[in-house]
């Protein structure tokens, strides 16, 4: 560093930046910090301006500021130090992710070791960032229950604690080698279906003792728990037998083709966002296929109205939790929404409770794939049935509503509770002698059923409809709270009111209802005041919700947790719940958000 308190001036270009300025070439060598230097040339440094500490160690290609001669040296210096802390901060930055990658993060993409085939897929991963952890904690320490919880370590602790497993020491069979990320599949092999674990282990050897711990606290064999111990994760199959054969072939299969690279998956993984603490992945094909199994035929019903794969994830932010999901549908996503519908939900009075949808257009093609869903399973032919079990005499209807008073009351006493199952079982099986139970349909027939929607969807077609209301501890909903309008696409509010009318059977419709062209509405004499977008939780939630949305919901925990405190003993920490579903590029998509009190 040169002492002259008058520099020269730099005799090269003005423009460009000293020789050296910015440290050897790309590739040259660099000793490791600590080791011995040769001594290079300064570039020269106007004095006050902050210098490197000596022996820091500078990365090969790291920029080094150095100021421009002439001018009036005043405030440069500042410049200079500012440039300097950055340069801390980015390293530190660099580092900090580095540890995060390669040492915090225990345990490898659960996916990986998962078949490709899998047809529903869990991930849970504690660590999941620098961001979700503290937040994590933060927020669960707000419950109760749950406020000793300092660190993932704990967390885990108390679970294990909680499970009550006999036969093995938590610490010793469990914390010393389990990992943070962990991931659950159901898999078919053989035409059976087996549970298939990757858990994160940081520790070989004491993962290998536990596991066998484990399964011989469990009581289980090799055919039905089988398990491979890998370096950074233990692989676990659990069926009803044979899992020692499918624990080959799900290594071999996933050694070729792991989940994590299937079009599917990694196509709805590559949408959600990072950092998860949940990630859950279903495909719907596969739903499908078990319903074949438990209903047959009716089945096609299940597979014409769900398709594709779905995936949600759990994470945290600054003000509670939040789950976000999309439905990759093989066809374009039926419910449709609409620009503006969180907007018009915000300036809703600001209820404990309100609730918008958007009616779409092709509102008759739902309502047919519903339809069709419901028909399958509504009713059997009630001549061919017969009660599944005896129906009650008069006297064993009599003891069963006596001990079902008891039970409601905590007085039952614990030799009667094997003869109060039985009599209760048989009751809602086969129902009384007077009165027996068959499988038959209820209410009316479905030709009306399916009228009734016709006539109530083609006058909502593409409308806008809202409601809300307050809680009462008197009533679920305090009913002068009570508001509610439908916006139509056509001037038919008129014909709206008279079909309510007809459903109402002859009981009068609330003073106040009005119907104007095409806009019927009513709004009750206790109607909150102001709006929910002036809720800045609620203004909060709009600012992450789908673009066009068909669906908005909005509900006050805290003023439920007020008005129902028993209900909500424990759960004091709950504000709002929030839910917001749209479409996205023909799939249908949503956002949920829990939000805790500060």
């Amino acid at each position: 560093m040169s002492s002259d308190a008058s520099p020269q001036p730099y005799p090269g270009d003005p423009n460009q930046p000293p020789p050296g300025a910015y440290g050897p070439p790309p590739g040259a060598y660099q000793p490791p910090p600590g080791a011995y230097q040769p001594q290079q040339p300064q570039p020269y440094v106007e004095q006050g301006v902050p210098q490197q500490p000596p022996g820091a160690y500078v990365p090969p290609g790291a920029y080094a500021p150095v100021p421009v001669q002439g001018g009036n040296p005043r405030g440069r210096g500042p410049k200079v130090a500012v440039a300097a802390i950055l340069s801390v901060v980015l390293l530190a930055a660099v580092g900090a992710v580095v540890l995060f990658k390669f040492v915090l993060n225990q345990g490898p993409d659960p996916a990986e070791s998962f078949p490709a085939t899998a047809t529903m897929y869990v991930e849970l991963n504690l660590d999941p960032s620098f961001d979700q952890t503290p937040k994590l904690l933060e927020h669960l320490q707000k419950f109760e229950d749950l406020e000793e919880y300092d660190d993932t370590n704990e967390l885990i602790d108390g679970f294990i604690d909680e499970s009550g497993i006999e036969g093995v020491d938590a610490d010793e069979d469990i914390n010393s080698w389990l990992g943070r990320r962990h991931g659950l599949a159901t898999w078919e092999h053989d035409d059976q279906t087996f549970a298939v674990l990757s858990l994160a282990s940081t520790d070989a050897e004491a993962a290998e003792d536990g596991m066998a711990q484990i399964r011989t606290a469990a009581g289980t064999t090799e055919e039905q728990f089988a398990y491979t111990v890998e370096d950074d994760h233990v692989l676990v199959v659990i069926g009803e037998t044979g899992a020692a054969d499918a624990l080959a072939a799900a290594e071999t299969e996933a050694s070729d083709q792991p989940l994590a690279e299937s079009d599917q998956y990694s196509e709805a993984r590559a949408w959600l966002d990072e950092d998860q603490l949940l990630v859950h992945w279903v495909d719907m094909e596969a739903v499908g296929d078990l319903a074949e199994m438990t209903y047959g035929t009716e089945s096609e019903a299940v597979k014409d109205l769900y398709s594709g794969h779905l995936i949600y994830g759990f994470s945290a932010f600054d003000q509670g939790f939040q789950l976000t999901y999309r439905m990759f549908g093989d066809a374009d996503h039926l419910w449709t929404g609409t620009d503006g519908l969180v907007e018009s939900t915000g300036d809703l009075p600001a209820s404990d409770i309100a609730v918008s949808a958007y009616v779409p257009e092709n509102i008759d093609e739902v309502t047919k794939t519903w339809l069709g869903f419901f028909e399958d399973f509504y009713g059997v032919d009630a001549a061919a049935s017969e009660p599944v079990e005896a129906p009650l005499t008069a006297e064993e209807y009599a003891e069963y509503l006596e001990l079902d008073a008891q039970f409601w009351a905590d007085t039952l006493a614990p030799e009667d509770e094997a003869r109060y199952a039985e009599l209760e079982s048989r009751f809602w099986a086969a129902g009384t002698e007077d009165d027996p139970y068959v499988e038959e349909s209820y209410g009316p027939d479905f030709g009306e059923v399916e009228s009734t929607v016709n006539d109530l969807t083609g006058l909502l077609a593409g409308a806008t409809l809202s409601g809300g209301g307050n809680f009462s501890n008197d009533d679920d909903i305090d009913p002068d709270s009570l508001h509610f309008a439908a916006h139509l696409a056509e001037e038919r509010a008129q014909e709206l009111q008279e079909l309510i009318t007809t459903w109402s059977e002859g009981e009068p419709l609330p003073e106040g209802i009005e119907v104007d062209g095409s806009e019927l509405s009513y709004a009750g004499p206790a109607t909150a005041e102001g709006t929910l977008a002036e809720d800045d939780r609620f203004s909060d939630f709009a600012a992450n919700t789908p673009g066009k949305c068909s669906v908005v919901a909005w509900v006050d925990l805290g003023r439920a947790a007020e008005e129902y405190p028993d209900d909500f003993a424990g759960l004091e920490p709950l504000s709002a719940f929030a839910w917001a579903h749209g479409a996205e590029d023909g799939d249908g998509t949503g956002v949920m958000r829990l939000y805790l009190k500060d």
